[in-house]
């Protein structure tokens, strides 16, 4: 019975290491998949500050052009995806008054759904960089073409929210106020 079940062993190993041509193959192990999750997790918690800061300069803006804002208290739960989709819809709303406060208008952009909150999430970012956009036409702020979004959804997400943050600043510039840091 042990003969059996080291020569099983060692089958299993040969195959699970090598290849068909004889080549070293990586097995995938519990560690990748962790480290892989603590990623996600350290950009989410990045989207998370990029959110609050986009969010101030947003407030900034607003204040300065005389725009309405609500005092809504900053999102806090245990669950880091839902609490980055208040803050991107609490982000909407003073981006959408900003743009109806200089005159711009507001596309009609995805409202928030009940599927997978990394896409959903996605999904709400790419209409608050249409609003963002139009702001910045609006008061003739040019703005590079958008990045090119790569890697997971919560990536692209992170890569959304760099570039209106990025459009923010611009367009806390042509109004002379201040960017949030």
């Amino acid at each position: 019975m042990s003969r059996l079940i080291v020569g099983l062993s060692a089958g299993l190993l040969a195959t699970g290491l090598f290849g068909s041509a004889g080549e070293f193959v990586q097995v995938p192990t519990a560690n990748n998949t962790i480290v892989a999750q603590a990623n996600e997790q350290t950009i989410i918690q990045e989207n998370r500050a990029l959110l609050l800061q986009n969010r101030q300069t947003a407030k900034n803006i607003a204040t300065k052009l005389g725009a309405a804002v609500s005092d809504e208290a900053v999102p806090s739960g245990s669950n880091a995806l839902q609490v980055n989709q208040q803050l991107i819809l609490q982000n909407r709303a003073i981006f959408t008054s900003i743009a109806k406060k200089v005159g711009a208008t507001v596309p009609n952009v995805a409202a928030a759904g009940s599927g997978d909150l990394a896409a959903e999430n996605h999904k709400l970012l790419l209409g608050n960089r249409q609003i963002v956009r139009a702001i910045a036409e609006k008061l003739g702020v040019k703005l590079p073409d958008p990045p090119q979004l790569s890697g997971s959804m919560v990536k692209q997400n992170n890569t959304l929210l760099q570039g209106n943050r990025n459009a923010l600043a611009a367009i806390a510039s042509k109004v002379g106020t201040t960017v949030a840091k």
